[in-house]
């Protein structure tokens, strides 16, 4: 099923439903990641989860001081208005 079409279904479920789907989709990662769920106990998964999750570094690239970028990025603008001018 493509993406858009997926998104538009979750769109259409119930808040509870779309909480379900949240829970199924942070245990399936966790399964990507190597946490093995399945031998805890339904009670306990919840918080063993967040522990797990607590101690997964995140990386979320931000531009501030992406100086190397803005410089590419410059480059990239400035050949394009070249290149543009020469059509």
């Amino acid at each position: 099923m493509p993406l858009n079409e997926l998104l538009a279904a979750v769109s259409k479920l119930t808040h509870q439903d779309k909480l379900r789907l949240m829970h199924f989709l942070l245990l399936e990662v966790a399964r990507e990641e190597g946490c093995n769920l399945e031998s805890i106990d339904n009670q306990n998964q919840e918080n063993v989860l967040l522990q797990q999750l607590e101690s997964t570094e995140a990386v979320v690239w931000s531009p501030y001081e992406a100086y190397e970028a803005a410089q590419t990025l410059s480059e990239l603008l400035i050949a394009g208005q070249n290149q543009h001018k020469h059509l």
